[in-house]
């Protein structure tokens, strides 16, 4: 998934690939960095990064996101650059919602018959403890819904598919 990151100033685009063995980031150099996100019970987290491992303490509300890391508070605001159903990677038609990666549905925020907006947030997977919002690729009306959520997903199952008007 590419994402599109504003800190300080400065604009960032930034695909994102979830894997078995962790995120990795792909900037916009070309050079790929494996982060692994571990859980602490008290919600804190630890980054497994190529830069060393870093403890912190991570917080977001729509775009906007907040990481307090020993010493210093980030704060960022992250969006995706392209709705998820866009692309290559959705597989079937333009109007199929696909999940992008295993996890779990967390929610569906859309009912069958329900017009949507392209941009609009139509379900929620969690995996890798982060929450990825999937986004309606283009205007239309829900015609199929794919599990109950919540439920564990694999990556390529039918989530939302979306008739164009």
């Amino acid at each position: 998934m590419k994402y599109r990151l504003e800190s300080a100033g400065k604009v960032f685009e930034i695909d994102v690939d979830v894997t078995d063995a962790g995120c990795v980031l792909r900037a916009p150099d070309g050079q790929s960095h494996l982060v692994q996100l571990l859980e602490h019970a008290d919600g804190s987290q630890r980054a497994i990064t190529p830069w060393g491992d870093i403890e912190l303490v991570s917080a977001r509300r729509g775009a906007e996101l907040w990481v307090d890391t020993p010493g210093r508070r980030l704060t960022a605001r992250v969006e995706r650059a392209r709705p998820s159903g866009v692309g290559a990677g959705n597989g079937g038609a333009a109007g199929a919602l696909r999940a992008p990666m295993a996890g779990k549905l967390l929610r569906l925020d859309v009912q069958l018959g329900q017009a949507v907006k392209a941009g609009q947030a139509l379900a929620v997977i969690e995996a890798m403890k982060m929450e990825n919002e999937l986004l309606a690729p283009l205007d239309g009306v829900v015609v199929e819904l794919g599990p109950a959520a919540p439920c564990p997903i694999d990556k390529g199952t039918l989530v939302v598919r979306i008739e164009p008007r």
